[in-house]
């Protein structure tokens, strides 16, 4: 007699109860099920650790040779070194905070970085993300190292504090204070850190110079902001740093425990930018002093949309040459005219007064982003997202 699969399954029915045989098919479905539904976790340590994991395993493929290696290639003549490297006479630490909400407007402002840098310069970029920046985000960011410059090094770091004692400080999210936690995370060899906005800034020439600048003592150098003349005297301050571009001592900020000072006076409410307040607060005024015009500031200069011509913008504050600030900084202008000349060919550009990504602002960075959006590859989706950039 044949013997069918439905007999077959009649005859198990009949050996095993029919409540017990359901408990076990589901018990089994539920184990097969569970080898390829992948596990939830929201525990942030695992989430960290399983990060660390990623983003090793993308250094060993695209960063063949580590910082350190090279490092005693450009100091040890013992050490027979490639090409590639063989020029390298600066290394620059640049650091960037970020979520996924910014990560093409990154890519923009990291494009410029890697373009404009001379031959001789090793870029090493430091960022500090938050939790929904994701695996993918980070290896959009690595294909800028083949499509522009290859002598650079992709470094990530998980902004933990940040997400834990400074939610809802900020209307942007937790990477504007992690800027500051970025610091005390990073390895002891990085003594200097410049640290850039994302996506309204640019940069157009070599950074060696300034990241090389003498510091002196302080702990940080950065640009005035030029809004603020009224407001710091307001603060009983008489320095106050625009903390879209600055140079960090990276040492000094570890030293003195600044991010437990942030974090611990998170609920001082002065006005202005949070972060920027806060951090300028915490930073005592001979602790801190502007860099000067030379390298770029944020912009006080705007030009019509078909035209050249550079004029000074109205912030309806005291004219800055009137002002106590004009004292301070390490170039002492005196007049419009000389202001200019010391600003016409920057460092960088620091687009901040106007909503310009919506089709307003200083023409000539529209036209300059759009060159660094081609070059990172990625017009198709910052225009679609952001229209204004592509104007």
């Amino acid at each position: 007699m044949d013997i069918y699969p439905k007999s077959i399954f009649d005859k198990v029915i009949e050996i095993i109860n029919p409540n017990k045989s359901l408990i076990i098919i589901a018990y089994i479905i539920i184990i097969i099920l569970s080898k390829f539904i992948p596990k939830r976790n929201d525990n942030i340590n695992n989430y960290n650790n399983k990060f660390v994991r990623e983003i090793e395993k993308s250094f060993r493929e695209y960063n063949k040779v580590s910082i350190n290696e090279i490092e005693k290639k450009i100091y040890n003549n013992n050490f027979i070194f490639n090409n590639e490297y063989a020029n390298i006479k600066s290394i620059v630490n640049i650091g960037f905070t970020l979520d996924a909400n910014y990560i093409l407007q990154t890519m923009m402002t990291v494009s410029s970085i890697m373009a404009s840098q001379k031959n001789t310069t090793k870029i090493r970029f430091h960022f500090g993300v938050t939790k929904n920046f994701s695996y993918i985000h980070m290896l959009k960011l690595y294909g800028l190292k083949n499509r522009i410059n290859n002598l650079t090094e992709f470094n990530f770091y998980y902004l933990k504090e940040s997400m834990e004692k400074m939610k809802n400080f900020h209307p942007k999210g937790e990477a504007c204070p992690g800027k500051f936690e970025l610091p005390q995370l990073l390895p002891d060899n990085v003594k200097r850190l410049l640290i850039f906005d994302a996506g309204d800034v640019l940069i157009l020439r070599d950074l060696s110079e300034l990241y090389n600048y003498n510091m002196q003592n302080y702990w940080v150098l950065g640009p005035p902001e030029p809004r603020c003349i009224t407001f710091v005297s307001r603060l009983n301050l008489t320095k106050y740093i625009n903390i879209g571009s600055i140079l960090l001592n990276v040492d000094e900020f570890k030293r003195n425990h600044f991010w437990d000072l942030y974090t611990k006076n998170r609920d001082i409410k002065k006005g202005g930018q949070p972060d920027q307040t806060l951090f300028n607060l915490l930073v005592p005024d001979d602790k801190k002093n502007y860099f000067p015009f030379r390298f770029g500031i944020p912009s006080i200069l705007s030009n019509d949309e078909n035209s050249d011509k550079l004029k000074f913008i109205d912030f309806k504050f005291p004219n800055w040459l009137n002002s106590s600030l004009s004292n301070l900084l390490p170039e002492k202008p005196k007049s419009e005219k000389e202001i200019l000349a010391q600003t016409y060919n920057p460092l960088f550009i620091h687009q901040f007064n106007e909503k310009w990504a919506k089709g307003r602002g200083l023409s000539i960075y529209r036209y300059l982003s759009k060159y660094f959006i081609n070059l990172a590859g990625i017009k198709e989706e910052l225009c679609k997202s952001e229209p204004g950039y592509c104007l």
